[in-house]
């Protein structure tokens, strides 16, 4: 019986999750710099994730709030509204990194917790990342490599890895009409929560490599083009 019991509080204590926090200060310079829409980072800044995954912003960075596109203000309010700032900060640095250091799923995955951990109600964070995932600018890496002996179902061995991006889509024709029946369906209460909105944007997009390879990760070989996915 003593024994059950340990099992039970350390399968407990595994299988709980990690919570979302904030660390550092985010302060904003030069005073006032929201109303300009272009603010810099006065000191280092972070957020570690569910997966206990740390995301930072260093001080000297420069943001201008486009995680909130200024077409979506009118529902959700001005970039620079307080609780949008942090997860729009870390948004920000994570997407427009020259070479993307974490894959495009998983950052907005982290916007979304971002948002969330700031007081966002979860229904407005809902209808955010709804936005960000069927119309941020996105990466993916694409493995090529050499076709295993006997198939050509699996990629035996990576010899390249190449970035594939493509830019943001907000504001035009499909954009918005993808967003407003995502919209409409978060509003009325049936789609709410991070993996709820997830599965409704890929409905939405049911061709999108982006959204269909969370792992951030294609594999392909070299001669037969994309054979598996993650």
């Amino acid at each position: 019986m003593r024994l059950k019991a340990l099992v039970t509080i350390l399968f407990s204590f595994v299988a709980s999750p990690v919570a979302a926090q904030f660390v550092g200060k985010l302060v904003l310079e030069p005073t006032g710099c929201e109303k300009s829409g272009t603010c810099t980072l006065s000191e280092g800044f972070g957020f570690y994730d569910s997966r206990n995954v740390g995301w930072e912003a260093a001080k000297g960075n420069v943001t201008d709030g486009a995680s909130i596109p200024r077409w979506a203000q009118r529902f959700v309010g001005v970039p620079f509204t307080p609780e949008y700032v942090p997860a729009s900060v870390l948004h920000d640095h994570y997407s427009k990194s020259g070479r993307p250091v974490r894959g495009w799923f998983e950052t907005q995955r982290m916007f979304y917790e971002a948002l969330v951990e700031s007081g966002v109600p979860v229904d407005r964070a809902s209808v955010l990342y709804a936005g960000v995932l069927i119309g941020s600018g996105k990466w993916i890496t694409r493995m090529k490599g050499k076709p295993c002996p006997n198939t050509m179902y699996c990629v035996q061995q990576a010899v390249v890895l190449e970035l594939e991006q493509s830019g943001p889509t907000f504001g035009t024709t499909e954009y918005t009409e993808s967003f407003a029946r995502m919209m409409a369906e978060i509003e009325a209460g049936r789609v709410v929560g991070m993996e709820a909105v997830e599965d409704m944007a890929r409905a939405e997009r049911p061709g999108d490599i982006y959204l269909h390879n969370p792992s951030g990760i294609i594999r392909s070989n070299i001669e037969f083009g994309a054979l598996a996915t993650e």
